[in-house]
């Protein structure tokens, strides 16, 4: 089912976009203005020679392999909620009443915000320690490209993903089953399989270390008072935030 994840939306893409599917920009600044000057070159060759004119360069992330792309991510974490429900023979309903999510003390809330602000600080930290030691596969990248923020469609689409289907088709996955599956084995091994899994499933050799020890604060979040709403109000406060800056940078 895990695997699934990944397979599924991959298919659909595959199907949908052929093999020309681009959702980032062709490099930086110097190397598109390389590509430029190089089919400027091209284009005059074929101009003198009576050949057909090239095609331009693709330079820029197409707009609507973004919104496949952002359709792709919404079906995993389709995938995922189905797959809570169906290995626990839950419906959602009775998963809200197991996972404590029904009702939320907001006097509470000052505990995910402030294991938000310790998670940045320890992000940043953790970026600057691979910086100094120029370990560049070791530094975590956004796995949200800045190219969203380009049309009105792919940026709904986005926040829907990162703020929506997030917080709550992973946290109910990693945590509420996950977690909660491999406490028998006590907190740190399920914590830390969980927290790994969760790393995994965001693509970005980066963050494996600091995105698992995110993994380890939303189960200790979560194991510490028996309601998923505390991890899931991280998720969604930690995502916004991200999201908040992706705007800003814009």
């Amino acid at each position: 089912m895990f695997l699934a994840v990944f397979i599924l939306p991959g298919i659909v893409i595959a199907i949908v976009a052929g093999a020309d599917f681009r959702t980032t920009d062709a490099g930086d600044a110097l190397e598109r203005a390389t590509l430029v000057a190089e089919y400027a070159g091209e284009r005059l060759q074929a101009a003198r020679d009576g050949a057909r004119l090239p095609d331009p360069p693709a330079l820029l992330a197409d707009q609507v392999d973004l919104q496949l792309a952002l359709g792709g991510t919404l079906l995993s974490q389709a995938v995922l909620l189905g797959a809570v429900g169906i290995l626990s023979k839950q419906s959602f309903s009775e998963l809200t009443q197991t996972f404590r999510m029904r009702r939320y003390s907001f006097d509470a809330i000052w505990r995910p915000a402030l294991a938000v602000l310790a998670a940045y600080l320890m992000v940043a930290g953790y970026a600057w320690l691979m910086d100094v030691l120029d370990i560049g596969f070791l530094q975590p990248s956004s796995t949200v490209p800045d190219e969203i923020t380009r049309d009105r469609l792919t940026l709904s689409l986005a926040a829907v993903v990162i703020l929506v289907g997030a917080p709550l088709s992973e946290e109910l996955f990693f945590r509420g089953f996950v977690f909660s599956g491999l406490l028998r084995w006590g907190f740190w091994p399920a914590a830390l399989v969980s927290g790994l899994l969760f790393t995994v499933f965001h693509l970005d050799p980066g963050s494996l270390i600091p995105f698992t020890l995110i993994g380890v604060l939303l189960a200790w979040l979560y194991y510490s008072r028996g309601s998923l709403l505390d991890s899931i109000t991280f998720h969604y406060l930690f995502n916004f935030a991200s999201f908040m800056l992706l705007l800003a940078s814009a």
